[in-house]
């Protein structure tokens, strides 16, 4: 390490992003030195839409920022791309992603860490553990990671496991694979293996594995907490490839100069190998020997000689299984990363504080004594004003779930939970059917089946999620947009009652309506 104090530059890609100010901010006022962190930012925004992005600035005079209309993105390695160009000869780097929260002293505990691995040429790599934003940090682990499966595109998929801090090595371990979302090391990783601005997304974290790893850079898994990421579905996040019409070409392309890099497919298109001589593997060592190193076989397909083809996904599955599989995965893998509740951050306490007053006087002057909840959820937050209605019967897809529920409740002689698919099957009278948080995770087709399934019942009212001025964009299910049941393609009548949630920066509502007018 210099005699001076060292210098690091921290790389953010950033696409329309809220939280990336407060990233910043709060990189710098958790820096034990923060007059020595430099910060090159690839902004890519919206003029006239993305004002919130732009807020806070923090310590400007050591900000580096390259501006892009959103439209002009080529996806999150091109942007990262762009964003390792603003270095300038600090002699360490860190990359990380737009939605991050940092340890007091981040950066003098990285140096230390980096200090104590067993190599020379060392990097250090690992998924950060979530938070929630703004500051609702998780308990501290230990993260790895693991080779997963080879997807349906032949490349190879990650898979993390996080152990308490108290279980785990005390020094930083080896390990063959890096997380782009946080990579520290010494800046002639810049120069040894500059980020490939032609792989859009999938594939980035092997390619830069391998690249790093043949270039003679050896990896480790940090062995203390640095940073935590937003793994939340926020409504305000706006991803690459809902705004680019052309991300699955750009995709196609990508993932076969992927296959190419790693020897599992070589490819003879020009936009696949565009420049792939500045982007391709080092010479040090080679991709043998980092296949003998990780147990991984990109041409066969293995791991640890074992076939890793990644196993049939949603859909390839019949329909009346295939949101099963979905919502079964996200509440077994506590998909929506919520410590309160698996079914997500919409189920906590702290956003249900309005609907849990006002429902109950709605039931009461509606008659509504029956409520039929259509995607019950774990009942994390209904279960205190469900014990006052005359019959609770909750229906959810996921039967593991409905299988806790019964048992959970088993004392509450006015509760049924049932296993039940709303898009295709149609639920028991009730005086409402309540939908909260449901609608929201299903295609604009499945919706519409949805809805038409409601109306069947011949219950006499629907309580339902819905976002006035929302975005009613095409999804596939287990994704979530904040709909607008009134607009097009639902075109409900507004709604009799509309009970704003009264959540920061979201428009998220319950509305009633009756299902006879729908």
């Amino acid at each position: 390490m210099p005699a001076a104090e060292p210098r690091i530059f921290v790389n953010i890609a950033s696409y329309r992003d809220t939280e990336c100010q407060w990233t910043v901010k709060d990189l710098f006022d958790k820096a034990a030195e923060p007059d020595r962190i430099f910060v090159g930012i690839c902004w890519q925004f919206v003029p006239g839409e993305d004002d919130d992005c732009f807020q806070e600035e923090t310590r400007p005079e050591q900000c580096r920022i390259q501006e892009f209309h959103a439209k002009e993105s080529r996806g999150v390695c091109w942007a990262r791309s762009h964003a390792q160009k603003l270095w300038q000869g600090e002699e360490f780097t860190l990359q990380i992603d737009s939605h991050m929260r940092f340890v007091p002293e981040w950066d003098r505990v990285l140096l230390e860490m980096l200090d104590t691995c067993a190599s020379e040429k060392a990097v250090l790599t690992t998924y950060p553990i979530p938070y929630e934003p703004p500051d609702k940090l998780s308990d501290d682990a230990i993260v790895t990671i693991k080779a997963k499966y080879f997807d349906k595109n032949r490349v190879l998929a990650f898979r993390s496991v996080a152990v308490s801090p108290k279980d785990s090595p005390s020094d930083p371990q080896p390990s063959a694979f890096c997380a782009a979302g946080l990579l520290f090391g010494p800046s002639a990783i810049i120069e040894d293996a500059p980020y490939d601005p032609h792989i859009y997304f999938q594939g980035e974290e092997i390619t830069l594995a391998v690249r790093l790893w043949t270039n003679g850079w050896d990896l480790f898994s940090p062995s203390k907490v640095v940073a935590y990421h937003d793994y939340t579905n926020r409504p305000d996040r706006i991803r690459h490839w809902k705004d680019e019409m052309d991300w699955v070409k750009l995709n196609t392309l990508s993932v076969s100069r992927v296959r190419h890099i790693l020897g599992v497919e070589k490819s003879d298109d020009a936009e696949v190998l565009i420049d792939i001589d500045n982007y391709g593997l080092g010479t040090v060592r080679g991709l043998t020997d980092y296949e003998a190193f990780s147990g991984v076989n990109f041409a066969k397909q293995t791991l640890d000689g074992k076939p890793a083809a990644q196993p049939d996904t949603p859909e390839d599955l019949p329909e009346k299984d295939r949101r099963s599989r979905v919502f079964t995965l996200i509440w077994e893998q506590n998909g929506w990363a919520s410590k309160e509740s698996r079914s997500g951050a919409g189920a906590m306490r702290s956003q249900t504080e309005t609907i849990r007053r006002r429902l109950p006087e709605i039931f009461h002057a509606h008659g509504i004594e029956v409520l039929g909840d259509a995607g019950c959820g774990d009942l994390n937050w209904m279960a205190e004003i469900s014990a006052e209605l005359r019959l609770y019967l909750g229906f959810d897809v996921v039967g593991g779930l409905v299988r806790e529920l019964v048992d959970k409740f088993t004392e509450r002689n006015n509760h049924f939970f049932s296993v039940a698919d709303i898009v295709i099957e149609t639920l028991p009278r009730c005086d409402a059917i309540f939908c909260r948080d449901c609608l929201t995770h299903l295609t604009p087709d499945e919706v519409r089946r949805a809805l038409e399934k409601f109306k069947e019942s011949g219950s006499t009212y629907l309580i339902a999620t819905t976002h006035p001025g929302g975005n009613n964009r095409d999804i596939k299910t287990g994704e979530w947009c904040a709909m607008d049941l009134t607009a097009a393609p639902y075109n409900l009548p507004a709604a009799e009652i509309l009970i704003s949630e009264e959540l920061a920066n979201t428009q998220k509502s319950l509305g009633l309506w009756r299902l006879s007018e729908i």
